[in-house]
């Protein structure tokens, strides 16, 4: 029984990668480099979103095979603080974009917590989904910000 259970794991955690894996492609689309305007008036914004572009490319190399859930929880933690450094320092800018950030990750917040709680084929395909959320979230925070730096 716990051998067949590990294969589900495992298969799962292939499919939550090829799944992230996908989303990977629209987040470099952009092909701009949101911190080459260091020097602007929104240098301080630039740099989040660098910084936020950095971390939701690890989300998307997170290897959870190799270590587990817990890979994507610390990315997680990680753009949620620089969410909110973003969110400070665009002052009201890209708040349409920042709430829709912020909702997806809420989403996968509790997704995670039952992935982690009950790890099988529905919580992590439920999991997947809502990192794909986070990735197309993040994505379109970071092209209007790019748009400005």
């Amino acid at each position: 029984m716990m051998a067949r259970h590990c294969k589900w794991f495992a298969m799962v955690c292939i499919v939550l990668a090829a799944f992230v894996a996908g989303c990977r492609s629209t987040s470099t689309a952009n092909g701009s480099d949101p911190g080459a305007a260091a020097g602007s008036s929104n240098s301080a914004v630039c740099k989040d979103v660098a910084n936020l572009k950095a971390s939701v490319q690890k989300l998307e190399s997170a290897d959870v095979m190799a270590n587990g859930l817990s890979a994507i929880s610390g990315e997680l933690t990680k753009i949620k603080q620089q969410l909110q450094t973003l969110k400070a320092d665009a002052k009201g800018k890209f708040s349409a974009q920042i709430t829709d950030l912020s909702k997806a990750l809420s989403g996968t917040k509790s997704s995670l917590s039952s992935a982690t709680a009950n790890a099988n084929a529905e919580t992590l395909t439920a999991l997947a989904k809502s990192i794909g959320s986070v990735v197309t979230a993040a994505n379109n925070l970071i092209m209007a910000v790019s748009s400005t730096c």
